[in-house]
């Protein structure tokens, strides 16, 4: 934002690393994409809508919501679930069924996501009064996760060829 003024619209991708515990939906280095959009008159709605929009395109007919979450540099800010692609929330409550996917919550959080602070908008130099900004950011290796069905993300950092085949529908 500091080389370019609004309309600005863009997606990068980057590694991410962050103290999270090693588990079945958690990496300490990951890959995420990020993503930003400045223009006049930008909401909540178009945020959602973008990552409605994502999420059916990458993984077909999913049901999304988003969760109230704290981030620096957004406000208001949100957490963005997948109901959970194992159990499909049926887990929830069901001993018999519990899913380790998603620890029988029912859902997966794909990401954080919100409106871009005002104050960060300013020290770019861009005018607060006059364009709004949503940002998101998502990992790679999740979305792979979700799109394949895979019920382990550590998967996919121990190279055991079954596992690319299985992702790639054993094509050889």
């Amino acid at each position: 934002m500091m080389h370019r003024k609004p309309p600005l619209y863009m997606v990068s991708p980057g590694k991410v690393f962050r103290a999270d515990e090693y588990d079945a939906t958690h990496l300490p280095v990951f890959h995420q994409i990020e993503g930003l959009a400045v223009d006049k008159g930008l909401s909540m709605a178009h945020l959602k809508g973008t990552l409605d929009h994502l999420a059916s395109t990458l993984f077909g007919d999913v049901v999304t919501r988003f969760r109230p979450h704290y981030f620096p540099f957004t406000e208001p800010s949100a957490e963005l679930d997948i109901q959970c692609f194992a159990c499909h929330g049926n887990s929830v409550g069901n001993p018999e069924l519990a899913c380790r996917v998603c620890k029988s919550e029912g859902w997966i959080e794909w990401g954080g996501c919100g409106m871009v602070n005002p104050r960060v908008l300013q020290a770019c130099g861009v005018d607060s009064a006059v364009y709004t900004g949503f940002a998101f950011g998502m990992g790679i290796e999740r979305a792979i996760m979700f799109r394949n069905g895979a019920p382990d993300i550590r998967e996919m950092l121990e190279s055991d060829v079954r596992f690319s085949r299985s992702l790639l529908g054993d094509a050889r």
